[in-house]
C-alpha cells in the first residue's frame, strides 16, 4: 500500500530512479512520474493530434507503456525525459497515420482509380524504390541518439519550428538547434553509409 512517506520519497528521486521503481513494481513511483509530466505529455500529444479526448487517450496509452516497458529503459541510450516523450510521440504519430489510411480510403472510390491515368501508369520500379528508401529512412533514424531524432521527427514531421520544439520538450532552444545539426549530420553519414546519400 502506498504510504506518504513513499510519496515524498518520489517527489526526491531521479526520472531514472523512479522508472527503476516502476520496473519493480512500485505504483507509488509511477504516480510520481505522472505528476511530473503529465502536463507535458498531454500538450505534446495535443498540439499533434488538436483533439483533447483524444490526447487524454495517447496520454493514457504511453503511461500504460511506461509501467510495461519500464524494464526496458536504459540511461545510456538518452534521458528518461526524451524516452518519456518519445513514447508518447510515437503513440500520436501512429494515431494520425491510422486516421490517414482511413481517411484515403473513404477519399478514393474505385470508380475515380480506374480514370485516373496517373494512377494507372505509375511506375512499379519507381514505387518499390520510393518504399525502399522510406524503409532505409526510418532504419537511418533509429541509429542516431533518441534526444536528436526527436527534434528531427518534430521538425521534418510534424512541421514544428525549432522554438515550438523548445517550448514543447521544454528543452532550451540553443540545445534544440545542436541536437537538429548533430542528428542531421549523423543521419546523413548513416545514409551515406546505406547508399542513400544522393537521396
Amino acid at each position: 500500500m502506498q504510504s506518504f512517506q513513499d510519496v515524498n520519497l518520489g517527489n526526491d528521486l531521479s526520472d531514472e530512479a523512479l522508472l527503476y521503481a516502476i520496473a519493480g513494481g512500485a505504483v507509488w513511483a509511477m504516480d510520481s512520474l505522472y505528476e511530473r509530466y503529465h502536463r507535458l505529455l498531454y500538450s505534446l500529444a495535443y498540439r499533434v493530434v488538436d483533439d483533447h479526448q483524444v490526447a487524454e487517450d495517447l496520454l493514457q496509452e504511453a503511461f500504460l507503456a511506461v509501467w510495461r516497458r519500464s524494464d526496458t529503459y536504459s540511461p545510456q541510450v538518452g534521458a528518461a525525459r526524451s524516452w518519456l516523450i518519445s513514447i508518447l510521440h510515437h503513440r500520436a504519430i501512429d494515431h494520425l497515420r491510422k486516421l490517414r489510411r482511413r481517411s484515403n480510403i473513404q477519399e478514393a472510390p474505385l470508380e475515380a482509380l480506374e480514370f485516373d491515368e496517373r494512377v494507372a501508369v505509375e511506375d512499379a520500379w519507381d514505387v518499390a524504390w520510393r518504399d525502399i528508401q522510406k524503409s532505409q529512412v526510418r532504419a537511418a533514424l533509429l541509429k542516431i541518439p533518441p534526444e536528436q531524432r526527436l527534434v528531427i521527427e518534430l521538425s521534418y514531421f510534424q512541421g514544428w519550428t525549432h522554438s515550438e520544439i523548445a517550448e514543447g520538450t521544454q528543452i532550451p532552444l540553443g540545445t534544440v538547434k545542436a541536437r537538429m545539426r548533430l542528428g542531421l549530420q549523423r543521419l546523413k553519414r548513416v545514409l551515406a553509409e546505406m547508399g542513400l546519400d544522393e537521396a
